[in-house]
């Protein structure tokens, strides 16, 4: 068995990256792959010396010695080292971790192997050594969403053995700890988008059956769909956005994307992106669920979630102030069941985001029975549901603190189908803070836009036209 993770989650290229990597076999090596329109390989390593180390509880850096459950010290994970190429463009990579015998034979491997897998792979980010030299679009990496539910490290608590642990999803109560332990992920441990299993991985997506909360589930396909249609981005995570978005991450750009499950932000990410969009960046929201969590760092590498932003008295900020939309207003799809497929119906079909769709006013897109478009989570702003139908566009009513300036483009009906939340509508659209915030309002754009849907294709096209 072999697992790994990164001391930082990026690194500029041209400097090094620190990898700490435990295994059971005399020796590994790995190969590293940049994912584009799909995997490329770009170098590798010799064979080295492998060393195992224990797994930690999740909440512990696992860089250092720490302690387990049961009082028993636990050995930090030894680091290896290794050179990103000055020219290796801002993108995210994955290690595969191969294991040997020893003897320094190559063995056969895939020419192209998996870049998803529970164990034997480490995803990061390359980023450029000129922020925006190449490209005014920066691509945010939700890297707190997949630490989240990253489950590596976790097992049932077994009272037993007093051995356990969790993931955000799956806290036990201090009543089942011999220990006080704090409610926190780290990220120093392995998972994170890939090369561990995350906590909802018995929730399978019906139209397709890799791991949610994994980078080969959502932003894989968009990454693979911008590239492979000429766009030239830059790359970050949401790290580097709470450490250093305060200090002119943002500033080189003129768009920030989203795509996938974006849950979980922290207060220095809010600001910064917030005070982007006031002072005229865009933002594009192809993503669902987003924003919908408060987390606070007690250290660098290890986070908890706090309160919904939305949530009374405190921090009563909700996350329509920044995307316009809410997953009060939208919410989840249940678990393992086929449901009714859900599209958006246009409104303001003159809209320049609907340019070269051939939509009009009352049309459905997204909603053929293999798209689903909205689900499995959405966001919406509030709107009375009684004007539905009657042939005029509905407004957000602002009463759950969507911008005034909101304009509804789209609305996906969860309803008809059955399911959602409050007022259970998806709600696709944009708003003028400054520069433009636009949201597609689901977890599943990137989905449907990877498998060719035209309308969803020229959308994606229109804003990034407009927007960057």
């Amino acid at each position: 068995m072999i697992d790994g993770y990164p001391q930082h989650p990026s690194v500029v290229a041209g400097a090094t990256l620190e990898l700490r990597v435990s295994t059971d076999a005399p020796a590994f090596r790995v190969e590293f792959h940049r994912w584009g329109p799909q995997g490329r390989p770009v170098g590798g390593s010799g064979w080295l010396e492998g060393r195992d180390a224990p797994h930690h509880p999740p909440y512990e850096d696992w860089s250092r010695d720490g302690t387990a459950l049961d009082g028993s010290g636990l050995e930090a994970w030894p680091a290896y080292r290794f050179p990103v190429g000055a020219d290796w463009p801002s993108g995210v990579y994955v290690a595969v971790l191969v294991e040997g015998d020893g003897t320094h034979v190559p063995e056969h491997q895939p020419a192209a192997p998996s870049l998803d897998a529970r164990h034997g792979r480490v995803l990061f980010v390359v980023r450029p050594a000129a922020p925006g030299r190449e490209t005014s679009i920066l691509y945010k990496v939700p890297l707190l969403t997949y630490h989240a539910y990253n489950q590596v490290g976790a097992q049932p608590y077994d009272p037993a053995t007093r051995r356990g642990g969790w993931c955000l999803y799956t806290l036990p109560e201090p009543s089942q700890l011999p220990i006080a332990v704090p409610p926190t992920v780290s990220l120093r441990r392995p998972g994170g988008g890939t090369g561990g299993t995350p906590w909802d991985a018995f929730s399978v997506d019906p139209f397709d059956r890799t791991p949610r909360q994994t980078f080969v589930h959502w932003d894989a396909l968009a990454v693979g769909w911008l590239e492979g249609s000429g766009y030239r981005l830059d790359y970050c995570t949401d790290l580097d956005l709470h450490e250093h978005g305060e200090d002119g991450l943002l500033e080189p750009y003129r768009l920030l994307l989203s795509f996938g499950h974006d849950e979980y932000w922290s207060r220095a990410m809010r600001t910064a992106v917030e005070r982007f969009a006031r002072a005229g960046g865009s933002v594009a929201f192809f993503s669902g669920n987003t924003c919908w969590w408060e987390v606070v760092f007690d250290e660098p590498f290890a986070f908890r979630r706090v309160h919904n932003w939305s949530h009374t008295p405190v921090p009563d900020e909700p996350e329509n102030g920044l995307t316009g939309v809410s997953f009060r207003n939208g919410g989840e799809r249940p678990p393992n069941v086929v449901m009714a497929p859900v599209g958006f119906e246009v409104q303001h079909a003159d809209h320049c985001v609907y340019a070269g769709t051939g939509c009009a006013d009352g049309d459905r897109f997204g909603q053929r029975a293999h798209e689903s478009l909205v689900g499995y989570e959405c966001d919406g702003a509030n709107f009375d549901r009684r004007d539905l139908g009657r042939g005029r566009p509905v407004r957000q009513t602002g009463d759950d603190g969507t911008p005034e300036d909101f304009v509804i483009l789209g609305i996906g009906d969860v309803a008809r189908s059955g399911w959602g939340s409050g007022n259970r509508a998806a709600t696709l659209g944009l708003h003028e803070p400054g520069g433009t915030v636009f949201t597609a309002a689901t977890t599943d754009w990137a989905r449907v836009l990877a498998r060719g849907s035209p309308v969803a294709g020229q959308i994606t096209a229109n804003v990034l036209e407009r927007l960057r």
